[in-house]
């Protein structure tokens, strides 16, 4: 294992307060008996339900209380940034374009899913973070580590699933108003509840903001005048009871924006964008030991923008999608089997050479715990139309030492499949004469691949949770420019090929339990992301990066700090440039004035720290959001 090289001060100050804490004796009940409100039911690392301390995975689980810290406006990468593992860069303020990574994956090799649905866009690869509305938001569960075998395509780095809100028991209605820092304005209105076997949820959301200058002075192509933001979204969530284990349903989430950002030192830049999933669902319990899932949806990201010389492009993907899973219960354990079908397809500005693409999936799964030992194996198949066959399989094994600590081992395959515009894309070329360069796509790539080893150790006695997880990720096949020689009218030529190799080893340790009547949380991440054919240091891929979180609940109120740390990065754009680490710090409350009418704030970046987590683009300084929330939920 390589050397990682210290973060700073501040990262090595986390480290040493986690690593400190003393837990409590080891209680001697079983894992069942342990199992309660902090051992939840974890859907996204197996596709079978499963208790949390009974994972082989490494999971984080955000709840509807963590994820009412934040406030509505901010982005759903906000909390992102809180959870182990995960690293988040964005070219400006709200709206932006915004890169989620996991353990070292680039943004493209992270999965988003609303509700079982895929999100990641056809041409790019990437999830449309930026317009995610928070509020709609029930429950998350971030996975780390390559989920292939479950999920196919672009799981190398994780899996991130959220849940909108289902509607329990009698009507409950929901409201929130408030403004901050940028002229940011929020207000969410809702109502949940269930009645006759009907249950319902209906969100809407509104959020506009003046942020602040996209680039940083000084940098060439700076613009004054500050971006803009706005989203309008919504969510729907219905599901009946036809008997007992009989259940339809749709669930939908949507969100429309509009950002204006900058395009050179004079003018700006507007883009409109939306994300769409709808899915309807039946969910049958066959028999006693066999229930099914079929789903049928469609998830949608559309996106055009207008730049400062009158010109404009859009780009619309479709991915609809249908599922059928079976879930069995055997006499050892619990079986998954499934099959998948994903069409892709695109319409575009730009005239790309193939168009859409589908994807025919075959899965099965097992996972069981058979006294202490905690066992669990995968197999997909995953057939492309562009390019053939994909099989990965994962295989994980875990042993209860004692009823509170569990060894864990486990050992996968991932890949990520071509994106339209590696395939597809027409020429581009750009600049003059001597400088004059030319980049093509390349039709015949095949998937980049991966191998992830990990070995872990985890602790949980239901007031204290600790972890330390090591993994190893050898990534081949990845898709590169690749210098193919000159010609008069094209310059010089590079074309995408399957040419790069990275190997990714780090080590997650995390927290999370009460101390003295506070409430911690904490993670260290260190990593060496290494370019495997030069030796290099991979771009914007931190050595080493944390966070803490302690807070203070009562009945009428709660207090809590955040400090997040990141060590510098590498940019790529020549040797040894580098984007400088940092260390911010947040602040945020509640308090209840009457019953279900609470006053809510957040004060981010205390101390104004000038930062970035993109070479050139500007982040926000100290902000503050205060607001009312009317909440019987």
């Amino acid at each position: 294992m390589a050397v990682f090289h210290h973060p700073g001060v501040a990262l090595f100050l986390i480290a040493s307060a986690i690593s400190s804490l003393s837990f409590s004796a080891i209680a001697q009940e079983s894992p069942e008996q342990i199992a309660g409100p902090a051992d939840p039911i974890v859907v996204t690392a197996t596709r079978i339900p499963t208790r949390y301390n009974q994972l082989i995975s490494d999971v984080t689980v955000v709840d509807q209380e963590q994820i009412r810290d934040y406030s509505p406006a901010e982005p759903i990468s906000d909390i992102l940034a809180n959870t182990p593992g995960v690293t988040v860069r964005s070219n400006g303020g709200l709206g932006t374009t915004t890169n989620v990574q996991i353990r070292g994956g680039t943004n493209a090799q992270t999965i988003l899913l609303v509700d079982g649905l895929r999100l990641n866009s056809a041409t790019t690869g990437a999830p449309p973070w930026a317009y995610i509305p928070m509020p709609q938001i029930g429950r998350m569960e971030v996975v780390r580590g390559p989920t292939s075998s479950s999920y196919g395509s672009d799981a190398i780095g994780g899996v991130i699933q959220l849940f909108t809100r289902k509607g329990e028991g009698p009507t409950k209605f929901y409201a929130d108003a408030g403004y901050g820092t940028y002229n940011t304005t929020s207000e969410t209105v809702g109502v949940e509840g269930s009645e006759s076997g009907l249950s319902y949820s209906i969100y809407g959301a509104n959020t506009h903001s003046v942020s602040f200058p996209t680039r940083v002075q000084g940098y060439s192509g700076y613009n004054p005048n500050p971006g803009s933001y706005t989203n309008t979204s919504g969510s729907g969530n219905f599901a009946y009871t036809v008997a007992p284990g009989q259940e339809l349903g749709v669930k939908a989430l949507w969100g429309n924006g509009q950002n204006a950002y900058t395009d050179t030192s004079t003018k700006m830049a507007t883009i409109l964008e939306s994300m769409n999933v709808l899915s309807v669902y039946s969910r049958n319990r066959v028999v006693d030991e066999w229930s099914s899932l079929v789903r049928f949806g469609s998830a949608q990201d559309n996106s055009r923008t207008w730049y400062s010389n009158n010109s404009q492009n859009y780009f619309n993907t479709t991915q609809k999608q249908a599922q059928w899973q079976n879930d069995i219960k055997l006499p050892v354990g619990n079986a998954m089997l499934a099959y998948e079908f994903l069409s892709q397809a695109v319409v575009s500005s730009t005239a790309y050479t193939m168009t859409s693409r589908n994807v025919n999936s075959v899965q099965g799964g097992w996972n069981a715990t058979v006294q202490d030992h905690l066992v669990q194996a995968n197999i997909r198949n995953d057939s492309n139309s562009q390019y053939g066959n994909a099989t990965t399989g994962s295989v994980g094994y875990g042993y209860f030492l004692v009823p509170t600590v569990r060894a864990t081992a486990s050992w996968g395959t991932g890949f990520q499949a071509p994106t339209f515009n590696n395939l597809y894309y027409p020429d581009s070329t750009s600049g003059t004469g001597s400088s004059k360069t030319t980049y093509q796509s390349n039709s015949n790539l095949q998937p980049t691949k991966s191998q992830n080893t990990e070995a872990g150790l985890r602790y949980d006695d239901g007031k204290h949770a600790a972890g330390v997880i090591y993994y190893y990720n050898d990534i081949t096949n990845l898709v590169q420019y690749q210098y193919q020689g000159s010609s008069a009218s094209l310059g010089k030529i590079y074309q995408y090929a399957n040419v790069g190799r990275a190997v990714i080893q780090g080590v997650t340790t995390t927290y999370d339990g009460s101390i003295m009547g506070l409430n911690v949380m904490g993670s260290v991440d260190y990593q060496n992301p290494l370019n495997a054919d030069t030796g290099a240091w991979l771009a914007y891929h931190p050595q080493g990066f944390g966070s803490l979180t302690i807070e203070k609940a009562v009945t009428d109120w709660k207090l809590g700090g955040q400090m997040q740390v990141q060590g510098p990065q590498q940019t790529g754009a020549t040797p040894n440039a580098t984007v400088g680490g940092y260390t911010v710090f947040n602040l945020y409350g509640n308090l209840k004035l009457y019953k279900d009418v609470s006053l809510f704030a957040r004060l981010n970046n205390v101390f104004d720290k000038q930062y970035q987590t993109v070479q050139n683009y500007a982040t926000p300084g100290s902000n503050v959001f205060v607001g009312l929330r009317f909440d019987q939920r």
